[in-house]
């Protein structure tokens, strides 16, 4: 009589089947983001590169080496560097690889949607910049996923032990390598799991710990005196009310064309970026771009004020969401009308939203804890 093994159910898994479900990494939020940085840089600076240099061809006569070529041989080199080597540096390079690849790839998108491969075709600018979106949109949801179940503490677990075989152990990564090992420990619904953990834990402990990183520390500390000698608050307040105030009068510019195209008379005829807007028409991109400029030339007015008074937090609170509207919607419409505009634009209103960020973090949130 055979005998056949049966299933233990352990809490609400059961003991014996094998899971498939993917476990997201520990850093795979960092690594995404990562992705999502050089993707854009990418574009931005071979858009650059191609205007300054009047868009030149590799390979000239018959044949022309696109760089979606270039961008398809770093994404294979990025995905054979994930494949065949799992140091815990191949991870970050790997992002790199693909984040650089997938950029100098998704930039030729005209080429591969029109039947006469162009470059410029308007759509174009619109399908990158949701391409770039989405990657930074699921950094986000990475970011927020709970990593503390069974399965990814025992991932992570086994990540870090990588770091054991390499050499010493950073104090950072030793302890969090620890606390992993004792929530896996201390979970009953694994007992396999919990007993892996104490097993591993005394190798942990044993390991080779790098000395405090007094050099690092000192650089961070002479960083922070540097910033605040370079970049007092005031200073910080003058930059963020000038930066806001041109952005939004910049900005505003929306509002007029909305209103030319709202008003529809006969004299209503635009000339933009070379194309000209007959009277009485309202193409749905324009009208779309002209309201969202709009809506953020006056939220980044607003804020200029708001922090030329003195009213900080609800300054800066004001001026992220205009930049956030313009970067996450009025851009995509806007890349429909202008490629180059539309870059330009990108560029200035993110360096705007990290002084943004950089000043709350500095001032606005030592307000918040001294009202306390």
């Amino acid at each position: 009589m055979s005998t056949v093994p049966v299933a233990v159910e352990t809490g609400t898994t059961v003991a014996g089947t094998r899971r498939r479900t993917p476990v997201q990494r520990a850093d795979g939020a960092r690594s995404v983001r990562l992705v999502a940085v050089a993707f854009g840089v990418t574009v931005v600076v071979t858009r650059l590169y191609l205007v300054l240099t009047g868009y030149p061809q590799i390979g000239g006569g018959q044949y022309h080496l696109a760089h979606a070529l270039w961008g398809g041989l770093l994404l294979l080199l990025g995905g054979l560097a994930a494949l065949l080597w799992g140091n815990r540096w191949v991870h970050p390079l790997t992002a790199v690889l693909v984040g650089v690849g997938s950029g100098l790839f998704v930039d030729e998108v005209g080429k591969f949607i029109t039947a006469h491969n162009d470059y410029f075709t308007p759509l174009a600018a619109p399908i990158i910049y949701v391409v770039f979106l989405a990657v930074l949109g699921l950094a986000t949801l990475a970011r927020r996923t709970h990593l503390d179940q069974p399965r990814s503490r025992a991932y992570a677990a086994a990540e870090g032990l990588t770091e054991v075989a390499d050499g010493p152990l950073t104090p950072a990564a030793r302890d969090g390598l620890l606390a992993d090992l004792d929530a896996m420990a201390a979970d009953p619904a694994r007992p396999d799991l919990a007993a892996h953990a104490r097993a591993v834990r005394p190798l942990v402990e044993a390991a080779p710990v790098e000395p405090p990183g007094h050099r690092t520390r000192a650089t961070r500390a002479a960083l922070a005196r540097a910033e605040a000698v370079l970049a007092p608050r005031w200073v910080a307040r003058l930059v963020l009310i000038a930066g806001s105030a041109l952005l939004g009068a910049a900005s505003l510019l929306g509002l007029v064309i909305l209103a030319v195209l709202l008003a529809g008379g006969p004299d209503a005829e635009l000339v933009l970026d070379a194309q000209v807007v007959p009277p009485g028409t309202r193409p749905p991109f324009l009208v779309v771009a002209s309201a969202g400029e709009a809506v953020v030339g006056v939220l980044l007015l607003l804020a200029a004020v708001a922090l030329l008074l003195g009213r900080d937090r609800w300054g800066t609170a004001v001026c992220r969401a205009g930049l956030v509207i313009a970067l996450a919607g009025v851009n995509v419409a806007l890349g429909y009308l202008d490629a180059e505009l539309v870059v330009v634009a990108v560029v200035v209103e993110f360096v705007l939203l990290v002084l943004v960020e950089r000043y709350r973090a500095r001032f606005v949130a030592d307000l918040h804890l001294t009202a306390r």
